[in-house]
């Protein structure tokens, strides 16, 4: 129980952002009628399309798009 709580570590180096990526995201911040899992697919398809495979690649962005709520 007590590594839930550890800080996160990633790979060194990391890699390469997507170009302009933060244009083509969506925050997600729980109000209105989008669901997470909506949010999960917008995601994946988003990683899919630009065949972003590398896993500290999708999560930086992913962490981006989350807001009110979800990010406290």
């Amino acid at each position: 129980m007590e590594n839930r709580y550890a800080p996160l570590v990633l790979p060194d180096p990391l890699g390469a952002m997507p170009v302009d990526y933060q244009s083509n995201i969506v925050q997600f911040d729980v109000i209105g009628h989008y669901t997470t899992q909506h949010h999960v697919n917008k995601m994946t398809y988003y990683f899919e399309l630009h065949e972003i495979d590398i896993v500290d690649i999708q999560m930086r962005p992913f962490a981006q798009t989350l807001a009110g709520d979800v990010w406290e």
